[in-house]
């Protein structure tokens, strides 16, 4: 009995050494909010077929709402596109460009009346609201 518990304490104690020494790799690595740092919106189509950008970026008066929001897990984790099966009629059509820091980006494009979440929704009006247009049209870069 004395020799199992002096070689269960041993094998304890090297495992404890070991746990000291290696750090600790948390369960969740990924950020809950990685920060956006600019917004373009591409919006075209409608009744008279226009086609509008709106730019926000943190310079924006009343932008850090959509770019917090841009910037969630939630936002992230849309998927690309999110479309009508029938696309006719007279709809708005909207690219959503997130820039994000160390130059990573995502596009997620949609169209007015599709079922989408609800973020993306949000994000979209807050951008129509509080964005700048861009008379010069669809630009791809924004610092």
């Amino acid at each position: 009995m004395a020799r199992t518990t002096t070689s269960t304490t041993s094998a304890l104690a090297a495992a404890f050494a070991v746990a000291a020494v290696v750090p600790a790799v948390p369960v969740a690595a990924a950020p809950a909010s990685t920060p956006a740092t600019a917004i373009i919106l591409e919006r075209t189509g409608g009744f008279a077929g226009r086609s509008d950008t709106f730019v926000i970026d943190r310079s924006t008066v009343g932008g850090r709402t959509p770019l917090r929001a841009a910037g969630s897990a939630e936002f992230r984790s849309l998927r690309r596109s999110y479309q009508l099966r029938n696309n006719c009629c007279d709809r708005y059509t909207y690219r959503l460009i997130v820039s994000y820091r160390h130059g990573r980006s995502k596009t997620v494009d949609t169209v007015q009346g599709a079922p989408a979440p609800r973020i993306l929704r949000y994000v979209i009006d807050e951008v129509q609201r509080v964005g700048r247009e861009n008379p010069d049209g669809p630009t791809r870069r924004v610092s």
